[in-house]
């Protein structure tokens, strides 16, 4: 299974579910395990609640020590910056995953590489499509 198919499951299971944060993570987290164990994923991911970048804030994010959402890769040796890429674009090109994040008060998101400490961030607002949701 390819990745963003793995993440399409796994995104459409969390938002049928409670979105709290702390469930959030923990779901995650075993998802990507029981994947990667199963040989679906050949990369182990780990998700978990990190510092924000205090330019991302919005109006709903929590203190910005803790309103980063990451995703880490544990095993990114000769990882290719494509896979960075296309993990988070997936993740960004869901609107309503991205603006349920926000109304947890996460306002950045974080890939990173646990080995090479390599991160790509982004600003959950810039990507929800907000704009589409107010009312004229």
């Amino acid at each position: 299974m390819q990745i963003t198919e793995f993440f399409k499951n796994l995104i459409n299971t969390i938002l049928d579910g409670s979105l709290e944060r702390v469930r959030v993570v923990n779901a995650m987290n075993e998802s990507f395990r029981q994947a990667f164990m199963t040989g679906e994923l050949n990369r182990l991911c780990k998700t978990s609640i990190s510092y924000g970048d205090p330019d991302y804030r919005h109006p709903m994010s929590s203190y910005w020590m803790r309103s980063g959402f990451r995703i880490s890769i544990q095993n990114d040796s000769q990882m290719k910056d494509s896979e960075y890429n296309e993990i988070s674009q997936y993740i960004l090109q869901n609107n309503t995953f991205v603006r349920q994040l926000m109304a947890m008060g996460f306002d950045t998101l974080k890939i990173s590489g646990a080995i090479s400490k390599k991160e790509k961030q982004y600003a959950l607002k810039n990507y929800a499509d907000l704009d589409s949701y107010y009312l004229n």
